[in-house]
């Protein structure tokens, strides 16, 4: 946030609201259904479609607990979690559709329209500074469309 100019604050999830609401913080970084559920398109009324972050949902497994278990066990819960991740995928969709639909029905304004590109360009030293470490996971990312 600082190389872009903002002064970032780190809050509780729980003190963003009335941050936002007392002028503490004049915005907050949300996804659409975290706006809606927690009531900050009351007292933010810009929402902008940046998709600057996105935080994966992950299954996790001690490889103690892991090893225990038979190759079968192990191909079903292969093969659970991958049809898990599709339907979590569906189900997120839907959630997000239905909180972009109430943020605009609250009368938000959703900005979607964004050059990406100076934004891109004031987090470089970011980049710089802490991307070398992660250089193969950046072009994983990148590659996904």
């Amino acid at each position: 946030m600082n190389a872009l100019g903002g002064n970032g604050v780190a809050l509780g999830f729980d003190q963003v609201f009335s941050s936002m609401q007392t002028g503490v913080v004049d915005g907050a970084e949300n996804n659409p259904p975290s706006f809606i559920a927690q009531n900050h398109y009351q007292v933010a009324k810009y929402f902008t479609m940046t998709e600057h972050l996105i935080i994966p949902e992950l299954l996790v497994f001690s490889r103690i607990s892991w090893q225990k278990l038979s190759p079968e066990d192990q191909a079903l819960i292969k093969k659970f979690a991958k049809e898990a991740q599709q339907e979590q995928r569906v189900l997120w969709y839907e959630a997000e559709n239905a909180a972009i639909e109430k943020m605009k029905a609250a009368g938000t304004e959703i900005i979607t329209d964004i050059d990406k590109k100076p934004f891109q360009d004031a987090v470089k030293p970011v980049w710089d500074k802490y991307g070398a470490k992660y250089a193969a996971m950046v072009k994983r990312i990148e590659a996904v469309q």
